[in-house]
């Protein structure tokens, strides 16, 4: 067997294993979206003063748990006693008509007194709202099941001139999975359509284009069934977030890696006749940019098992196996591709052996030799623009309101802003206040305790259905309604004050021996608060440090990962303060989800990093041949085309991020297009043979030039 049979044996054997890989997969396993899971205890650990006061609320009030859900109902012509009494009839008999809803219980509003009713009811009598509770047990599609079903029987009885809507808590959590669960398929189509348009418009080349597409299909279907595997054996959970991300970076990455290999083979297929030869001499240069780029990868997002927050921790597994399946997949799947089609894959321009023609001087070209000749008129500016933009990140505000993250036409959020504009924000979602005590309780002392708390700032008000004790009577419970959103910074605030306080107002009451515990969705956002600063700079200082490593090892430098490292940080910085800069002009928004910054963080530095490696891996090997300023230059202009091409690409595929529904991914989108922008166009082509040039032979010190 000649050699030139024995590689075009491996290349298809190669693409073999990946096929028969992902059949096998798609036959045995279930997909990633099939075992979604809503997060246990809001993503928090056990030991999170809201989960143990929840715990507690459970334990001495088994009977007055449950997921809150709100059924608000609206007419703009008013309602009358009479037509509020037969509304509600008709929620209590569609619930009470089918065994599905046994666990579903209901206040029985129809037969409250006139005057117990208007409670519920606003003042214009234009709103009024029925409470219903769900078993905490449910989660993510059983929970959307449940109330999908509670919505459809309820409104096949109403009258058609009344407008209803479902919020709360259950409400809220079950528009989430149903948002996600119905753009997952437009993401996906928008991701490859809108690749495939770009590698046209770009490379004017029909194979180059289905290539890379046809590898990151292939890619996709083994990371999501080994996914899904993994989470119905319960190794793991995953949310819908998670994947719907990794998809858009999985196709974009795999992208990435073809344009490199392409760029290279078209090289070598120049200096080889055989275009087995010449993929085995393009894998020999790529290998190494591939490998550290998957590495980081791979290593940036496990640091996310750092985090105590669930939802990260839950990011970690996802995209490692992805980070990794890229990886081998760049090495083996994506060479085999283009070896086995050969020349043919660059129609209708084929590169031509022996073809010594003097090529264009491309534009990267003439950006090389200008940044080359003048770095300093490029990395001064530069540093100075991006250390404005970083300033920002001091006026930023983070958000915990999901809510506001909605379609405004979505039923949580119609029913969420009635129920605002009709009663109060705080009633929105009311925290439980427990006193528990090894003895019994008496109504003085904790009438004395109602009082000290309706004292603090933040509370509008502490109110008990009947009897607040339980039936031992050494527990009692009150509901604290907060004032403005419950979701807001003084709420959360006013969490942290009341703990605070508590030892203190229980000795002042002559209840020394209690204790004090605050449960509902205010006192968990608060604890997300802290966890999420906590998280956020272990992350970031665990990600600096291992990519740094990955850096000096692929570098054999001290210096390098310095420099290296200190751009990608800034140029993050720069992005996130330039991003809500342009969120407050252009959107009015106050603040942005506390977990864009951290996704942010990981995705921009991993993807940073990237082209780092790409022109560094580059450079270092014009220098075997060429003088150091002469190989920086050579090094920019060969990696140019590609990195801008990769980095165009990239950013178009995160802005597709604009199609789903949730304002959230909206925003993430922008951000992540943005920072690839600033990163691929201005910090990897200008900023970075900057700093090189000024450096010389500093640039990989110890290393001797």
């Amino acid at each position: 067997m000649t050699r030139e049979n024995t590689r075009k044996r491996f290349w298809w054997i190669s693409i073999a294993v990946w096929i028969l890989l992902a059949g096998v997969l798609s036959a045995v396993a279930p997909g990633g979206k099939e075992f979604v899971v809503a997060n246990k205890d809001g993503g928090l650990p056990s030991d999170a003063p809201s989960i143990i006061a929840a715990h507690e609320v459970e334990t001495y009030f088994p009977n007055d748990g449950g997921l809150p859900l709100f059924a608000v109902f609206h007419t703009n012509q008013g309602f009358s006693e009479e037509e509020i009494t037969e509304t509600a009839k008709a929620l209590e008999s569609a619930l009470a008509s089918d065994e599905r809803y046994e666990e579903v219980e209901v206040l029985p509003l129809s037969m409250l007194q006139a005057e117990q009713r208007q409670a519920f009811v606003s003042e214009d009598e234009k709103t009024f709202f029925v409470p219903l509770s769900l078993p905490e047990s449910l989660e993510g599609k059983q929970l959307h099941e449940l109330v999908d079903a509670v919505k459809k029987a309820v409104d096949s009885d109403l009258d058609d001139q009344i407008e209803a809507a479902w919020t709360g808590p259950a409400g809220i959590a079950s528009d989430a999975v149903e948002l996600f669960s119905r753009a997952d398929l437009v993401l996906l189509l928008s991701t490859v359509g809108l690749i495939l348009v770009l590698l046209l418009v770009i490379y004017r080349s029909p194979l180059l284009t289905l290539i890379p597409l046809a590898g990151a299909g292939i890619v996709y279907a083994v990371v999501d069934r080994i996914i899904g595997f993994a989470t119905k054996e319960d190794w793991f959970g995953v949310d819908s977030q998670a994947l719907s991300i990794m998809t858009i970076l999985l196709f974009a990455v795999v992208t990435d890696y073809s344009l490199l290999i392409f760029s290279r083979y078209r090289e070598e297929l120049k200096r080889h006749e055989n275009a087995s030869a010449a993929m085995r001499e393009t894998i020999r240069h790529v290998r190494e940019p591939i490998f550290f780029s998957g590495s980081t990868i791979v290593l940036g997002v496990a640091t996310l098992f750092f985090a105590l927050y669930e939802p990260y921790r839950n990011f970690a597994p996802v995209f490692a196996i992805a980070a990794a399946a890229m990886l081998i997949a760049g090495l083996t799947l994506l060479p085999a591709l283009f070896a086995l089609i050969g020349r043919k894959a660059f129609w209708p321009v084929i590169p031509k052996y022996g073809d010594e023609t003097i090529e264009k001087k491309t534009i990267w070209g003439k950006v090389a030799r200008v940044v080359t000749e003048k770095p300093l008129r490029f990395m001064i500016p530069i540093i100075l623009l991006l250390i404005v933009g970083a300033w920002n990140i001091t006026n930023m505000k983070e958000s915990y309101d999901l809510i506001a993250s909605f379609p405004e036409d979505l039923s949580s959020r119609v029913g969420y802003e009635r129920l605002g504009n009709a009663f109060s924000e705080g009633s929105l979602a009311p925290g439980s206040l427990l006193v528990v005590s090894e003895k019994e309780l008496d109504l003085e002392g904790l009438q004395s305790v109602v009082n000290e708390i309706k004292e603090t700032s933040g509370i509008a008000n502490v109110t008990a259905q009947g009897n607040p004790l339980n039936a031992e009577g050494n527990a009692a419970k009150f509901s604290v309604t907060f004032k403005g959103n419950p979701y807001d910074a003084q709420a959360l605030d006013t969490v942290l004050e009341l703990r605070e306080k508590a030892d203190s107002v229980l000795q002042k009451a002559g209840l020394a021996d209690a204790n004090l515990y605050i449960a509902g969705e205010s006192a968990i956002n608060a604890d997300v608060r802290d966890i999420n600063d906590r998280d956020t700079w272990v992350v970031m200082i665990f990600m600096t440090i291992l990519i740094t490593i990955m850096l000096g090892l692929q570098t054999k430098s001290i210096m390098a990962p310095i420099y290296m490292m200190g751009s990608i940080l800034l140029s993050f910085a720069a992005t996130l303060g330039l991003s809500y800069f342009l969120f407050g002009i252009f959107l009015d928004l106050d603040g942005i989800s506390y977990r864009m910054p951290l996704y942010a963080f990981v995705f921009l530095v991993a993807l940073g990093v990237d082209y780092s490696i790409m022109l560094i891996a580059r450079i270092r090997e014009e220098m075997k041949v060429l003088p150091f300023d002469e190989a920086v230059r050579r090094g920019l202009e060969k990696t140019g085309g590609v990195i801008s091409s990769a980095g165009l690409i990239l950013a178009a595929t995160f802005l597709v991020l604009a199609t789903m529904p949730i304002y959230e991914l909206k925003l993430f989108g922008f951000i992540m297009a943005l920072g690839i922008l600033i990163d691929t166009f201005i910090v990897r082509p200008l900023l970075i043979p900057a700093i090189l040039v000024r450096l010389g032979k500093w640039s990989f010190w110890p290393k001797k030039m």
